[in-house]
């Protein structure tokens, strides 16, 4: 893919599949033996799939859930993962049945006081719930320069919907409690391409071209290509996670 089309393109399922960076392997260790057991997740508004997948390898049963059937058909197929379109606030699963919900890159989009409800009902005592995300990223002093220049351009174009991301989920009023947890970051050796892609399929980036046209980034975005060096030249890319973990009261360990 040329430059010219990686500054140009929308926003698809397809792309954000491809563009998306993977969530660090360290993550699921901490989290996994947490678990009161290993029967049972549900990975809501799970996009492509990706944190589903993972939760393939350690649960009998993944359920994963959107309301994005576009996101779904991009999902891949996996003999424990069943995928269904369905609204996180609202689900056909039954009380207490799961060991782990997970929400990852979405949390800060649902209505919190019709979710927590839901999941309080379907997690089982002792059950974990854990919510991730990120929205800045590290690559070098030269390119996270040139980034600046386009995120001051989109500024005006996340919704304030994100602010619950970027407190870390602090002021997303989960009543469960909560548990300590580590520092976790992604990282990501990426081309030029990769990063030109992640940053196109962010929501502000799709919003700031549709009001402003598609070319308004073009400049910013060949600052980036320019900090960068060679195209197909590898570069670490990193991005610390927010996490909220917390676990249902009840349990064999609370007994």
């Amino acid at each position: 893919m040329s430059f010219g089309s990686v500054a140009s393109f929308g926003v698809y399922s397809d792309l954000y599949a491809r563009y998306r960076p993977a969530y660090p392997e360290a993550l699921y260790r901490w989290l996994l033996p947490l678990c009161p057991d290993t029967g049972r997740a549900w990975d809501c508004a799970t996009g492509n799939g990706q944190t589903a997948l993972r939760l393939g390898e350690s649960f009998a049963r993944v359920d994963a859930t959107d309301i994005s059937s576009a996101q779904l058909s991009e999902a891949q197929g996996h003999a424990r993962v069943f995928y269904r379109e369905c609204p996180a606030e609202v689900t056909p699963f039954d009380d207490a049945c799961f060991d782990l919900v997970t929400v990852s890159q979405a949390l800060h989009w649902f209505h919190h006081a019709s979710f927590w409800p839901e999941l309080a009902r379907v997690l089982r005592p002792g059950g974990i719930f854990a919510a991730w995300g990120y929205h800045s990223c590290e690559v070098s002093p030269e390119v996270d320069k040139a980034t600046a220049i386009l995120m001051a351009i989109i500024e005006p174009f996340w919704s304030s919907r994100c602010q619950l991301l970027w407190d870390g989920y602090r002021h997303a009023g989960c009543p469960l409690p909560q548990l300590a947890a580590p520092s976790f970051t992604i990282v990501s050796d990426w081309t030029l391409e990769q990063y030109l892609g992640f940053l196109n399929t962010m929501s502000a980036s799709k919003l700031c071209k549709q009001a402003l046209g598609e070319n308004v980034l073009d400049d910013a975005l060949l600052r980036i290509a320019r900090a960068w060096g060679a195209q197909g030249e590898l570069r670490q890319a990193r991005f610390p996670l927010h996490l909220l973990a917390t676990k249902k009261p009840g349990g064999p360990s609370s007994a």
